[in-house]
């Protein structure tokens, strides 16, 4: 029995002929903790690489690339920074001063979209840490603008104006403009260069009652009615600029603007009919044409400047996707330089346009401010 249990007892402390000496675990454990990382360093690094994603200023272990859809529709934008249209309205008028002596006019103009929501796109890639470039694009906006027209001499003109645009713009700078940044604010600073083309539809709608001068009345009066096309040329360089700080874990301020110089050529082509019913004519002729173009060039033709800016906050829905709410105020001036055409007017000379020393109705129409509300989403990718 003894010699029984004493070999019991050996063959526990040998360990059976399958089991593997003490000292091998501690050799294989060196072996493992030198060719893989500590658990607690394979930790650290997924909590940083989940920081680096969270983190929307971190460009997710790559360049940043950000898409902003703008939405433009009649409910959400009054004018927009489009200085398309204000340039339009500075010869409008040129059909309905030319067949009569110049007076002097007041006005009140509006711009609002039509239509379907059409988006601009505004999309930026990171080339570096504090370089980019941008690509700006718009197809298809369609707008409206109603100049409503009174003069001393009792002259009623609304004209209406439905342009078509298309642009594009490159963009290229310090930033991009993260209006997703979580932990530190985010910055651009770039300078631009595009071009957009616009065809519209006019029409007009004239009336002229007598006039009171001295307590005489000068018996003038008549209506008409004017149709034709606009169209315009536009180039322009930029310089843009912005910044957004996060204020909460789900909200951001933003601010950004842009300075524009822009020059380019338009033309026109209306046919009107009138109809005089004062005793003296004179208000309208029964049928005219105007057809004039300007000259090209910023010094020659049609060329300008616009200043906008544009604050609000961006609701952020997820870490890379939020939505856009602001507004914006829009400051425009420009001249129309030299322009080449004729009015034409049966039994009357036709009338050089050239000649005309003041095409638009007034200067201080020369001086715009178009203000409105901004709505878009923002993704980060």
């Amino acid at each position: 029995m003894a010699m029984y249990l004493f070999g019991i007892s050996l063959f526990a402390q040998a360990g059976g002929p399958n089991r593997q000496p003490q000292k091998n675990p501690p050799n294989n454990q060196n072996t493992q903790n030198q060719n893989n990382p500590p658990i607690q360093n394979a930790n650290d690094q997924g909590s940083s690489s989940n920081s680096s994603n969270d983190d929307s200023s971190s460009t997710y272990s790559g360049l940043l690339t950000i898409l902003e859809l703008d939405a433009v529709s009649g409910g959400l934008e009054k004018g927009g920074p489009q200085s398309v249209n204000g340039i339009l309205n500075s010869v409008r008028l040129a059909n309905s001063v030319l067949g009569d002596a110049p007076e002097f006019f007041k006005e009140s103009s509006s711009t609002t979209p039509v239509g379907t929501i059409t988006p601009k796109i505004r999309l930026s890639q990171q080339l570096s840490d504090n370089t980019f470039i941008g690509f700006n694009y718009s197809l298809g906006e369609k707008s409206v603008t109603k100049t409503t027209t009174t003069s001393t001499s009792n002259r009623f003109t609304e004209d209406t104006i439905k342009p078509t645009t298309n642009e594009w713009k490159i963009r290229y700078g310090w930033g991009p403009l993260n209006l997703l940044t979580r932990n530190d604010f985010s910055y651009e600073f770039s300078i631009g260069y595009g071009s957009s083309s616009t065809t519209g539809n006019y029409s007009n709608i004239g009336l002229k009652l007598p006039g009171i001068s001295g307590g005489t009345s000068d018996g003038i009066s008549g209506y008409a009615l004017a149709a034709g096309q606009l169209k315009y040329n536009i180039r322009n360089f930029s310089i843009d600029y912005g910044v957004a700080i996060p204020m909460w874990d789900w909200l951001n301020w933003y601010f950004r603007g842009d300075f524009t110089m822009f020059w380019g050529n338009m033309s026109m082509a209306s046919f009107q009919a009138g109809a005089d019913t004062g005793v003296t004519a004179g208000s309208y002729a029964p049928a005219q044409a105007t057809i004039f173009k300007s000259k090209d060039g910023f010094f020659e033709g049609l060329s300008g400047f616009t200043w906008s800016f544009e604050t609000g906050f961006v609701i952020r829905i997820f870490n890379t996707f939020g939505i856009r709410v602001g507004g914006f105020y829009q400051l425009s001036t420009f001249s129309v330089g030299s322009v080449q055409g004729y009015n034409v007017a049966p039994g009357s000379t036709p009338v050089e346009i050239g000649s005309v020393e003041n095409l638009s109705s007034t200067l201080d129409n020369k001086q715009l401010g178009n203000f409105g509300a901004t709505f878009g989403l923002v993704k980060n990718f």
